[in-house]
């Protein structure tokens, strides 16, 4: 991987410093870790996961999920209660950012599994 990564780093860094076009990037999936050993290659980049202004961006909100559920459910607000509390038991709880008091998120690929195997496949 790092071998494969390290040349975009550096093409990257080029494209920001030179004015090439890259003004932001957002890149997810490359650890801090990597991302220091890179050396000179991409040595520009900030980790912005743990910034509270950026705590509900990594995972799905209850408001997000309570608006799904009720179009899945087609306004029927005990149906999606239900599913909600199970949702909570299993995909619920995520903080990403240092401050705690933040809204929890929900695990996007658990709740996309859950809506499809229970409204979509009705396999339960």
């Amino acid at each position: 991987m790092l071998l494969l990564w390290k040349p975009s780093g550096s093409a990257v860094k080029a494209a920001t410093v030179h004015n090439y076009g890259v003004k932001n990037l957002f890149i997810t999936g490359i650890s801090p870790l990597l991302l220091s050993d890179m050396g000179g290659g991409f040595n520009i980049s900030e980790n912005i996961s743990f910034q509270p202004d950026f705590a509900t961006v990594w995972g799905m909100t209850e408001d997000d999920i309570v608006a799904t559920l009720r179009l899945f459910c087609k306004g029927d607000e005990e149906k999606a209660e239900k599913h909600l509390a199970e949702l909570q038991k299993y995909a619920n709880g995520y903080h990403f950012s240092n401050i705690k008091t933040g809204p929890k998120v929900f695990n996007p690929y658990t709740v996309m599994w859950y809506l499809d195997v229970i409204f979509l496949n009705s396999l339960f």
